[in-house]
This record gives structure tokens, sequence and C-alpha cells, in this order.
């Protein structure tokens, strides 16, 4: 990179239209990814789940659907106010959205997780 340049590689530019993309019908996230993901997951009612790198909590919310509670994290402010304006589910008891890097999850307590993914 030039002198001091610096690239940018911040999903925050674009999380509006990534919303849009993981909210339209007949998507790869939601046809395949998601269907498939829950069938690994075998989602049990009052599980936690966290979500690394959530986006704009696409996963997030169809997991609190299957009766998870969940806890979406991203490094970017944007995607998770995507995440939060988007979401069926404003009960923080059942789905908590939390702007952070994945290597400084300082909020989670040892043993609070059942289950963690990462898509993408």
């Amino acid at each position: 990179m030039p002198n001091g340049s610096k690239k940018t590689t911040s999903w925050g530019n674009v999380a509006d239209w990534y919303q849009n993309l993981l909210s339209g019908e007949g998507t790869y996230q939601k046809d395949l990814i998601l269907t498939n993901l829950l069938r690994l997951l075998e989602i049990k009612k009052g599980e936690t789940i966290l979500d690394l790198a959530c986006g704009p909590g696409f996963f997030a919310n169809e997991f609190v659907k299957k009766g998870a509670r969940v806890i979406g994290t991203d490094i970017s402010k944007e995607l998770i106010s995507a995440a939060k304006k988007h979401s069926d589910f404003h009960d923080y008891s059942r789905l908590l959205y939390v702007t952070a890097p994945a290597d400084k999850l300082n909020f989670l307590k040892d043993e609070s997780v059942d289950k963690a993914v990462m898509v993408l």
C-alpha cells in the first residue's frame, strides 16, 4: 500500500446491502447454509449459542426462533446496529447483540455458552 494508506475490510460500509441480501427469499444463506446449520446444531430449547461475527443477525434470529438464547457479536458497529434494528426479538434475555472483536469476548462468563457458530 502506498505511504500510510490503509486498506479497509470493514463490513460497516455495506451493512444495509448485506441486511437486504440476507432477508430475501431463495438466498444461499437461507436455503443452504441455514438448513444445514440447524440440522448440525440440533438446537435444544434454552441452549445458549454464540453467533460470532453475526453480521446483521440473520442466523441469530433463526436460532432464537428454534428456542435458543443467542449472543451475537460482530466487530462492526454498523452491522450490530442493523441486527438490532431488524431483529424479531427485543428481549435481551433471549437475544443480545454486542459490538466486539472475536478476540475480546470478555463479557462472556466461563462455560456460559453451549454452542458457537461462525458463518462466512
